[in-house]
């Protein structure tokens, strides 16, 4: 391995463009001077982008992305250091799904990272030559910078004023609740606020949880199910006026001496484990809907929009209950009960009918199917908590 280049305190764009007019290979690092965990590593190859990761907070950022885009890389592990390139590819060929699909996902990942590189002010940076990926997938041309990225790489260099990265740690202490809490109300009024938003009133005492928990913003817009850019972009108001600060991962050791949170855990405020409750529907007002009143109420909720993919997320979540709509494409309520109920793994799972039919012979097909309890649309959030709470609980439901 050739001799690591250094170039202390200089413009991340300036150091690319160099190295891509030279044509050069190598990884380059790319350290941010606010903060010393943080450090993004760019692989080169002719002055070509083949792949951009980060090298710390690897699982919490992986994890936030990649359940977005693919649940089922979820299921993947990562480790901080270790380029997850590799497992990647590997996933994916094992799965027999198209290359094009994983040249996109190469590029996504990427191209993310690469805004937050370029967002620094400055950097110390370090070349890494003949360090290598295999196999190269993707080349994205560096010389001239992608056009796309520049608006969001000008964005981010002003939320920086507030939030160095999205690794940043956010923290909402107790005597800035009430504050918060006002300040959240003023902005609330002037919003739209649909069910499920951040603005949605039913959301509220569940986001002040989770703003409490030193959770990077990574984990943050995971637990919270928003984009990172518009989490921080909503952010903004509450770190100008210092009612949400910031503390970095070494300071959040230093204080604490804790490691980063498991991306797949999330525990309330008693530290309880959450109960996941699925909810199939192709509806995405009521996935909202539901979303919303259970999340404030200390669940944690898995969307199913397409019921073909159902058996095969709820084998691998096992949820607590499943709430479920009748009319859906290709596969109903009423046969998707079926099949669960033939399921050694899934047989067991409580399943409540969320459904605008209330007709008798429904609610018979219902009780022969197995269907443990039948609510019609539109209902009253808090009938919807009573009968779920009895559901996990084995307790029978009111009578129907």
């Amino acid at each position: 391995m050739g001799k690591v280049m250094t170039m202390v305190y200089t413009s991340p764009q300036k150091v690319i463009e160099q190295i891509a007019a030279k044509g050069i290979s190598g990884c380059v690092v790319l350290h941010d001077p606010n903060d010393n965990f943080v450090s993004w590593h760019l692989h080169i190859g002719g002055g070509q982008l083949h792949y951009a990761t980060s090298d710390n907070g690897k699982a919490e950022r992986l994890y936030c992305i990649l359940r977005r885009s693919n649940p089922d890389l979820a299921e993947l592990e990562f480790v901080d250091g270790h380029l997850e390139y590799g497992n990647i590819c590997q996933w994916w060929y094992s799965k027999g799904m198209p290359a094009a699909g994983l040249r996109q996902l190469l590029t996504r990942l990427s191209m993310e990272a690469l805004v937050y590189a370029l967002a620094m002010p400055q950097t110390n940076a370090e070349l890494i030559p003949f360090s290598k990926i295999d196999p190269i997938l993707v080349s994205t041309s560096l010389h001239p910078l992608p056009a796309p990225l520049l608006p969001v790489v000008v964005q981010w260099k002003k939320w920086r004023s507030n939030i160095y990265s999205p690794f940043s740690r956010l923290y909402l202490d107790n005597q800035n609740v009430g504050a918060f809490k006002e300040l959240w109300q003023q902005r609330q009024k002037v919003s739209k606020a649909e069910p499920g938003s951040l603005f949605d009133p039913q959301r509220l005492p569940f986001i002040i949880r989770t703003l409490q928990q030193k959770y990077s913003l990574y984990r943050m817009a995971l637990v919270l199910k928003v984009q990172v850019q518009m989490l921080t972009a909503w952010l903004q108001p509450f770190l100008a006026k210092k009612l949400v600060t910031t503390v970095s991962f070494k300071e959040l050791q230093l204080q604490d001496n804790i490691a980063t949170p498991p991306p797949v855990e999330t525990k309330d405020v008693e530290n309880k484990p959450r109960l996941v409750i699925a909810c199939i529907d192709d509806s995405s007002t009521v996935q909202r809907q539901v979303q919303g009143i259970l999340e404030m109420s200390g669940y944690d909720v898995l969307s199913i929009t397409d019921p073909t993919q159902a058996l095969t997320s709820l084998v691998r979540q096992k949820p607590a209950a499943i709430l479920m709509d009748v009319n859906m494409p290709d596969i109903n309520g009423y046969e998707l009960s079926s099949m669960l109920r033939q399921s050694k793994q899934l047989r067991d799972i409580p399943i409540m009918m969320l459904t605008g039919r209330d007709g008798i012979m429904d609610r018979m097909k219902a009780r022969m199917l197995g269907i443990n309890y039948y609510l019609t649309k539109p209902f009253h959030p808090q009938r919807l908590l009573e009968n779920l709470q009895k559901l996990v609980n084995n307790v029978p439901p009111d009578s129907q």
